[in-house]
């Protein structure tokens, strides 16, 4: 037998992901899957009627019958599983959280941003609709970054998919020394899956196909996380008042994303910094043993990359940093599945270190391409 697992919020685009990744988990199993009433209009929709991948699988039944998606019930989740995703909004998950955690969930991991920032003054200000309960302290959820803190961690913050992407392009930059940054602007593009599935005017495709629609173009909300890991890491250091800027833009995709970080250089420290080969090299050294990004190397590559369709299905990040002297800039790009790695395929990696198992578990599936 498994470690027991189990979903909330299983009838969006990120609890259809993560049942996926679940259902065919050599160490998890999935015990436990429920969705919100507003599901198909019932309180315990087919699972199938809500995702139609699972049509004819293991986990179906006769066409009339098979597995339902349960009504959220924090003591049954507690009854039947040690690890519970929230797949659910953050005054949801908030709420969830504390109770699972109380009624004997060993841990529970929240893909929402309930508990994605610790400084009381941005949580209210991105989300002032969010009541955490006191003391109800998370680890953020990304690997590269936290990796022994996540072990035995009871909850866990899934980063933002936009996040994450941004923060895995700038965390080398802490390796470069001496170097100090003007401002940082992040240009991030990402497909239609980035929204849910909730229906909205401007998701829909006579308005989403073939537009590069922006969404947030001064300001978006995983700006306040990307800033507490350049502040943890150092990279703000001598630099008061660091600028940081994020743009954000729907794009003609289902599911990807893309994310532009420019590093803008202080006038006086540009002639000692590394050229565009150092910085590859540079990269290449920090990520050596993470087995979900992968550095590219731009001008050899038959496909030009980074690219969303060249990660799609897969828990990769893939990276590439240029060296934009004239401009005295860092140009790096980033590129993941935002269902995958910037979501489910991360949550789970997250909840693997959790249990000591290996984190690539359950997550070693190659892109799909052409996608």
């Amino acid at each position: 037998m498994g470690i027991p697992v189990g979903v909330i919020g299983a009838g969006g685009y990120v609890g259809g992901e993560l049942l996926r990744l679940l259902a065919g988990h050599p160490d998890f199993d999935l015990s436990y899957a429920a969705a919100s009433g507003r599901d198909r209009g019932q309180d315990d929709p087919l699972l199938a009627a809500v995702h139609p991948a699972f049509r004819g699988g293991e986990m179906d039944g006769p066409p009339d019958g098979g597995p339902r998606l349960a009504k959220t019930s924090v003591t049954e989740a507690a009854r039947r599983c040690s690890a519970v995703f929230l797949a659910t909004p953050p005054e949801v998950s908030a709420t969830l959280a504390a109770s699972l955690l109380t009624a004997g969930v060993d841990a529970v991991i929240d893909l929402s941003p309930a508990f994605r920032l610790d400084d009381p003054e941005a949580q209210h200000r991105w989300y002032p609709d969010v009541r955490r309960p006191p003391g109800c302290n998370a680890v953020y959820g990304l690997p590269e970054l936290n990796r022994d803190a996540l072990a035995g961690a009871s909850l866990i913050a899934a980063p933002g998919c936009m996040a994450t992407a941004a923060i895995l392009a700038l965390l080398p930059l802490s390796d470069v020394r001496g170097l100090a940054l003007d401002a940082v602007v992040i240009d991030a593009k990402v497909g239609s899956t980035g929204s849910g599935n909730r229906l909205r005017k401007s998701g829909m495709h006579p308005v989403r196909s073939g537009a590069v629609a922006p969404y947030a173009p001064a300001g978006h909300r995983h700006a306040a996380e990307i800033s507490a890991v350049l502040r943890a890491r150092g990279l703000t250091a001598g630099v008061p008042g660091l600028r940081l800027g994020m743009s954000v833009y729907g794009i003609d995709l289902v599911r990807g994303l893309s994310v532009a970080v420019y590093a803008l250089q202080n006038r006086h420290d540009r002639p000692d910094q590394p050229g565009e080969l150092a910085l590859t090299g540079l990269f290449r050294e920090f990520y050596r043993k993470e087995p979900f990004v992968r550095i590219r190397d731009w001008p050899s590559e038959a496909v030009p990359l980074p690219d969303p369709k060249a990660v799609i299905g897969s828990n990769y990040c893939d990276i590439a940093a240029f060296h934009d002297i004239e401009a005295g800039r860092i140009v790096v790009i980033a590129a993941l599945d935002n269902l995958m790695k910037g979501a489910a395929g991360q949550a789970v990696q997250a909840c693997n270190i959790r249990y000591g198992l290996p984190e690539t578990t359950g997550l070693s599936a190659l892109p799909l391409y052409p996608a």
